[in-house]
């Protein structure tokens, strides 16, 4: 049983460092900055479990840093996504989880285009981008869960 994600920790916040890098818009920016350069959030995501998967120590922070990369993926196919709010969204989803989502809401409330992302009851009318994040989610379980499943079959 995993009880430590795999990859070091180092590598996983450069993944996360990478998909920040690529957000143009300064208002977005600033706003994961607030998260992503305080060394108290960072230890806290580093010992959080991904419950829905990667149910070990880091596996929140390794979610977060594949679904940074499975995003920049998809826009180098789709320019057109407004990828700013969608790295947005996915670099807060991980770094958001040290709170509860009353705290999370508070933190990201004066951000009314990302706040759709992070609670679905604040959805109106769906926005190509939120259905690309629902779907990284969701693809990005199911293809952890399948390996993890090949690889327990071959142990």
């Amino acid at each position: 049983m995993i009880t430590e994600t795999p990859y070091s920790y180092e590598f996983l916040w450069n993944q996360v460092e990478l998909g920040y890098k690529n957000i143009r818009k300064e208002k977005l920016k600033k706003l994961v900055e607030g998260f992503l350069f305080n060394e108290e959030v960072r230890k806290e995501v580093e010992r959080l479990k991904d419950y829905k998967g990667r149910n070990y120590r880091g596996g929140v922070l390794e979610r977060t840093a594949s679904l940074v990369s499975l995003s920049l993926c998809i826009y180098d196919n789709y320019p057109e996504i407004d990828i700013d709010r969608l790295l947005t969204a996915i670099i807060l989803s991980g770094l958001c989880s040290i709170y509860s989502k009353k705290e999370c809401f508070e933190k990201v409330k004066e951000y009314p285009e990302i706040v759709p992302f992070l609670f679905k009851k604040k959805r109106r009318k769906p926005a190509v981008e939120i259905y690309i994040y629902d779907q990284l989610f969701k693809m990005d379980n199911g293809i952890f869960l399948r390996l993890r499943k090949n690889l327990i079959k071959k142990d």
